[in-house]
């Protein structure tokens, strides 16, 4: 066998060690960060696309409520007679799409920070790497992706049409906060879906992983 054969091998157990992961096993932080790089760029991927955020119900973004029940009451009608609401619901989950879109660069920045010095921790469960990442980069990420929101809002004019609901507290750094908070935990939730799906396919995200090996940071 040559000796790139032998070095390819070496670098496959690495990988399908980590991402078949028994609780007891030694294992890099690199190739957990490779792990979670794929599985970040996988997800953004498919969140970017038109109608992934209001597709998918465990992510959809709706219009906030605020204050006390009849707070909530009180905006939705308003809302409606204005004729915002659905307008409004479908320009938010497109400004958290547009966000995703532009969001690769803050999740592999922050997986290449991450000292992921507990791999174990890490390693636990079907999406363990997943949590770790939310745990020690989350605000950070959080705080990153505020401004894409608020571009993404500000240019498709929702925050000119929600500044009617003003009165009712609805303003536009309290709609930017809480639709760049729902499109972090929509991204964390594809996230930790990827990781999961790569654990149990260990063969086939271990090629992918040795692809782009080369330039990957450690």
């Amino acid at each position: 066998m040559s000796l790139r054969n032998t070095f390819a091998g070496a670098l496959a157990v690495l990988v399908l060690a980590t991402v078949s992961i028994p609780a007891s096993a030694q294992v890099g932080a690199g190739a957990i960060k490779g792990l979670l790089g794929q599985a970040s760029d996988s997800a953004l991927d498919q969140l970017s696309k038109p109608g992934a955020f209001s597709a998918d119900q465990a992510i959809r973004i709706a219009l906030p409520g605020v204050g006390s029940s009849k707070g909530v009451t009180d905006l939705m009608n308003l809302a409606s007679k204005a004729g915002l609401t659905g307008d409004i619901n479908g320009a938010l989950n497109r400004a958290a799409e547009q966000a995703a879109a532009q969001a690769k660069p803050i999740f592999r920045a922050a997986i290449d920070k991450a000292t992921l010095s507990d791999a174990m921790g890490a390693l636990r469960g079907d999406n363990g790497a997943t949590e770790y990442l939310k745990k020690s980069t989350g605000p950070e990420i959080l705080a990153q992706l505020q401004p894409l929101v608020r571009a993404a809002l500000q240019s498709s004019g929702v925050l000119q049409q929600t500044s009617q609901l003003s009165a009712l507290g609805m303003t536009d750094a309290k709609l930017t906060d809480y639709v760049a908070s729902k499109t972090s935990d929509g991204i964390f939730t594809y996230v930790g879906r990827e990781e999961t799906r790569m654990r149990q396919n260990p063969l086939e995200t271990g090629k992918n992983l040795l692809q782009g090996i080369k330039g990957m940071k450690f």
